[in-house]
């Protein structure tokens, strides 16, 4: 499963919006959406902080839609 699969499987599974795993990772939704859609590979650090949210070790913790 490539990483923008992987990141709309996430959202879908926690109910959430692109905003809220952008503001969670620290990126802009748009940059967000590049990676999800396949237009924009992510920088390496980018990379990692969605690696993070995706196996569930981010800042935040809880993924879960308000």
């Amino acid at each position: 499963m490539t990483l923008a699969e992987k990141m709309v499987d996430f959202r879908a599974r926690n109910a959430m919006s692109i905003e809220k795993a952008a503001n969670i990772v620290g990126i802009s939704a748009q940059t967000w959406r590049y990676v999800e859609r396949g237009i924009q590979d992510p920088s390496r650090v980018t990379q990692r902080k969605i690696e993070l949210l995706l196996e569930g070790r981010s800042d935040e913790g809880e993924h879960n839609a308000d």
